[in-house]
């Protein structure tokens, strides 16, 4: 959409000239190394990196070139971090299909059985086409053969799962980051979080989650579940460019946008809920449809406020949302 394009360069760009002011006030010169740590500190200040940056300018003291050259490593262990998660979610995401595929695999199984076998119990004995024990003892044949297969495919993947799970288990982990969506978490945003009320133009606050995630789990699985948490945390990546978000618990995801207004978070979250309404979400392997899943959101105002007490609001917003079909936002009584 033009509008969202637009949108897009606009933060690109807001967040470009972020930097630029940064590196003036603190007379860096404009080098790769220097934008990149101003970047990722401006657009990330609950991360390690900016933190830290946060640590150093305390009291209004200036960055050297000493400070940029110290800091790259925190730079490189983000960006490495990074590319490790997002390495073993792929491979997560590979063996979960595979497994998905199996599974299909073998409720088709029971099923072509259990047809075969009611259409042999159906067959007139004393007609000459009536098959016999052969038949039966040859679907029997098959049926082995095919669970056969299964079972070797299905210890195989065990064993890629099990050295996945190797891999996964000496990840270093990073409590700032929420290792199934990759974005921030409570701990990760804490700084963030503390320096809320102190913003001079205030913030907005969206309480949002999906309205569904329970029955999808109850139906599917958990793998299945946590597939529509990541499509539904890349919709609001895309819908909400410049808001950070945080996956505050389970189903409950917050997005802060600092010095703007509320009708501007309540715009991105209603361009959400309809991109994630026109999604079509299947299953893996075997494609069957999902169904619609929507989202429902809270929109409320902080200004000078701590975050509790606006996370209360949005909170009570969401659930007049969520009530009934869901599928809505509000931001107002």
């Amino acid at each position: 959409m033009i509008w969202e394009a637009q949108r897009q360069a606009e933060e690109r760009w807001d967040a470009e000239r972020e930097a630029m002011l940064f590196l003036e006030a603190h007379r860096l010169a404009h080098t790769p190394d220097s934008h990149a740590v101003a970047l990722h500190a401006l657009r990330h200040p609950g991360s390690v990196l900016g933190r830290e940056v946060a640590r150093r300018t305390d009291g209004g003291v200036r960055l050297t070139p000493d400070d940029v050259d110290s800091l790259r490593p925190l730079l490189r262990v983000h960006e490495e971090a990074g590319h490790s998660h997002e390495a073993w979610q792929r491979d997560l995401g590979v063996q979960a299909e595979r497994l998905e595929s199996l599974t299909t695999d073998a409720r088709q199984i029971t099923r072509d059985f259990t047809s075969d076998m009611a259409a042999l119990s159906g067959v007139d004995r004393d007609a000459p086409e009536a098959r016999g024990a052969g038949d039966v003892a040859g679907l029997l044949e098959q049926l082995i053969a095919r669970i056969a297969k299964t079972e070797r495919e299905l210890a195989e993947l065990s064993g890629h799962i099990a050295a996945l799970r190797d891999r996964i288990d000496t990840v270093p982990r990073n409590e700032d980051v929420d290792p199934l969506t990759g974005v921030m978490t409570p701990t990760g945003a804490r700084q963030m979080i503390a320096e809320l009320p102190d913003l001079a133009h205030g913030y907005v606050l969206a309480s949002c989650g999906l309205d569904d995630l329970d029955a999808i789990e109850a139906r599917y699985g958990r793998p299945v579940a946590d597939n529509v948490v990541r499509a539904f945390v890349a919709t609001l990546r895309q819908s909400c460019v410049g808001a950070d978000i945080i996956r505050w618990q389970d189903n409950l995801f917050v997005l802060l946008l600092r010095g703007r207004p509320l009708s501007h978070l309540a715009m991105m979250m209603e361009e959400a809920r309809g991109a994630m309404l026109a999604r079509t979400l299947r299953l893996r392997g075997s494609g069957e449809p999902i169904g619609v899943v929507t989202l429902s959101a809270g929109v409320a105002m902080g200004q000078g406020a701590e975050l509790p007490e606006v996370l209360d609001r949005a909170e009570a917003f969401r659930a007049v949302a969520s009530a009934g079909q869901g599928n809505r936002v509000v931001s107002r009584a």
